[in-house]
């Protein structure tokens, strides 16, 4: 989630080929059927403590990044399917494990990782009378944990496995989803088998699509099963599901294994948080080129293989470098909040700065004054929204859902009061991910003058049996409410309860906040009691993760950074997501329709690019009409950084360098 929480996982051979999309970036690059990483996070704000330094060993430079709010845990389990996911968890944590297959730069060409080639296709076999859609993967052998251990098909049976048998949710649920992943198995050390359910729970047909298999299992974090087998044996001796989920949450991972080029080195709350790079990280070394003609090579003489993908390497180069890391340490200083980062960053106390919730023109001003530093713009595929808890009333009702988001003037407060800071949004894909969003949807109130809004919130209301005791009245050129409706009663009878709009505090997030202060002004406006509460992360997801969700949340704004392939469509909006039907799910408001239900779990299924685009745009001209969540706005995506001192090998990119962890891999430090 952009301060907020985040998901994260992948797409197959099968689609490897299909022909390019682009993406709506300053150079627009192309996109081969691939997603970017999709990753779910929640953020919990914590106070910060002494501001102690670091003591960092002597040898290459250290990388210096900014953080203005605390990682949760260091526990990966929590941090992919737990309330510990935070997007601020992912920066720091997110180099420690690897997956099974995973994205080029820039294009974001589905390529191996841990695997050493494609997969075979997806064919059906029958097995003790059962049919099953099975394929194999082949994994690259010499990859080490950073203890020396070799990584085997085995540790991607034992995460899978876990995942199944401790029933864990969130976006452990997403890669793992158990209503078509049966099962793993290890043919031998270096092949993997998976076995996918060829029949649903009523025995009828279905077929694992991109978003189960490739977007889903195939970019599946994977853990090693000699440090953590033992712990998930512990937790699961704890009691019901919900304990042994939280004991394996619980645990704190001293001395745990990594395979992604960073381990833990020391944590000081409120202060900084630090890894070391490991010797033995497989890519160290390996190049990476990429050709104009869509050509990929991958030399990596460490494990003595060459990779092409994608046709035969030749011409102009559009891309080359060196993986990493090219540091001994990386480190996080941890500011109060985002000023406190921005002058931190101006000062020169460090050289990159992780800013998830866009910037305020007076922080851009800021940066852009300084002579050495830059701030990289590109489009982000992110999205901030209101969402509703329509199990209780009034949000129930579709056309009280409706009345908010007409009487939202996004642009007014994103254009005007923010000065350009944000971009309205009314689909739940955001344009930027122009090969899958749909233009065409519901637009409430766009267009509209205040008076104009308020006539047509009035009237939704009363055709939804809401009565007034005063209805509003509006000033004779329309622009503002000269008389507040007031005594609005519920079509049962019953006055509209007073209602909590929880949303992020200005200190962290400025524009979040300012939304939700227009916001309440607005539903006052015609009579609905809204107040908007700005809390602190912790507050919000405490609530949002609460097992009287369902009781206590009216209406909240938070965010999320996406995927490109859009199953979170399903993923946020299924009734199965919702937290009493699956702990850890995502659909905290409870949404539940049969008939987007069916159109949701189809697009599991879409095994072709071209019928998943079908069916996510029915989805998002759905959601749009009967607004679970109302999308406000993304964001720009801004990184500022120090020139001088950093160096990317590319900075025009989908989701920006934020998106990308701020390169911490391959990122030259001068």
């Amino acid at each position: 989630m952009f301060g907020f929480l985040r998901i994260k996982w992948a797409l197959p051979a099968l689609v490897i080929a299909i022909a390019a999309v682009t993406l709506a970036c300053e150079e627009e690059p192309r996109v081969e059927v691939k997603e970017v990483v999709r990753e779910a996070t929640v953020i919990v704000e914590v106070t910060p403590g002494p501001q102690t330094e670091p003591v960092t060993a002597a040898g290459p430079p250290v990388y210096q990044m900014g953080l203005f709010a605390e990682p949760i845990t260091r526990n990966y389990w929590n941090y992919v399917g737990g309330p510990g996911g935070s997007v601020w968890t992912g920066y720091v944590i997110g180099g420690y494990a690897t997956s099974l297959y995973g994205y080029s730069d820039q294009r974001f060409d589905w390529v191996p990782v841990v695997a050493a080639d494609f997969p075979t296709d997806l064919k059906k076999e029958t097995i003790d009378g059962t049919e099953f859609w099975t394929t194999e993967v082949p994994i690259r052998p010499g990859i080490e944990w950073s203890d020396g251990e070799e990584l085997t098909a085995e540790d991607i049976v034992f995460t899978v496995s876990t995942v199944l048998d401790l029933e864990l949710g969130g976006s452990w649920a997403q890669a793992v989803n158990s209503a078509f992943v049966d099962r793993v198995e290890a043919l031998d050390s270096h092949r993997l088998k998976v076995f996918f359910k060829a029949t649903d729970d009523e025995g009828q047909p279905q077929t694992p699509g991109l978003s189960v298999w490739q977007f889903g299992l195939g970019f599946m974090a994977i853990l090693p099963e000699h440090y953590w087998a033992s712990v998930v044996e512990e937790a699961k001796k704890a009691g019901d599901t919900a304990q042994r989920i939280e004991a394996l949450f619980a645990h704190v991972p001293d001395g745990e294994p990594t395979v992604g080029g960073y381990s833990f080195r020391k944590w000081e709350p409120g202060a900084f948080f630090e890894n070391e790079a490991t010797a033995n990280y497989y890519q160290r070394g390996a190049t990476v080129t990429q050709y104009a003609n869509g050509a990929l090579v991958e030399v990596n003489k460490q494990l003595d293989y060459t990779a092409t993908y994608f046709g035969a390497a030749g011409g102009d180069k559009v891309l080359e470098y060196e993986v990493g890391p090219h540091v001994d340490t990386a480190l996080f200083s941890i500011y109060g909040n985002q000023d406190a980062a921005v002058l931190a960053l101006t000062n020169g106390d460090v050289d990159y700065l992780f800013n998830p919730l866009g910037l305020e023109k007076g922080f851009q001003d800021r940066i852009r004054s300084a002579d050495d530093l830059e701030i990289a713009s590109n489009a982000d595929n992110g999205v901030f929204y209101l969402g509703f808890n329509v199990r209780k009333a009034p949000m129930s009702s579709k056309e009280f859902r409706q009345v908010v988001a007409t009487l939202i003037d996004k642009e007014f407060v994103a254009q005007t009061i923010l000065q350009g800071a944000a971009i309205p949004m009314y689909a739940m894909v955001p344009e930027g991910n122009a090969a899958w969003h749909n233009a065409n949807v519901a637009k409430f109130g766009q267009g509209m003058n205040r008076g104009e809004r308020i006539k047509q919130a009035v009237e939704l209301l009363k055709s939804a049996g809401f009565t007034y005791e005063q209805e509003p009245e509006v000033s004779e050129d329309g622009s503002f409410v000269s008389k507040p409706g007031k005594g609005l009663k519920l079509p049962d009878g019953t006055d509209v309860p007073a209602l909590e709009l929880l949303a992020p505090s200005a200190g962290y997030d400025p524009l979040r906040a300012t939304f939700a202060i227009w916001v309440e002004r607005w539903l006052n406006d015609i009579g609905i009691p809204v107040r908007a509460n700005l809390a602190g992360f912790n507050v919000i997801v405490a609530k949002l993760f609460s097992d009287t969700v369902a009781e206590d949340l009216d209406m909240w704004i938070l965010g999320w950074g996406l995927s490109i392939f859009p199953d979170y469509l399903e993923n946020f909006f299924h009734s199965r997501n919702a937290p009493e039907n699956q702990k850890g799910g995502h659909n905290w408001g409870g949404y539940a329709n049969p008939a987007f239900d069916d159109l949701a779990f189809k697009l599991l299924s879409e095994t072709t690019i071209e019928g998943a685009r079908g069916t996510a745009f029915r989805l998002q001209e759905y959601l749009a009409d009967d607004l679970p969540y109302v999308p406000l706005f993304t964001i720009p995506k801004l990184d500022a950084y120090r020139p001088s001192r950093v160096e990317f090998p590319y900075t025009t990119v989908l989701g920006g360098l934020e998106g990308l962890g701020g390169m911490q891999q391959v990122a030259l430090i001068k």
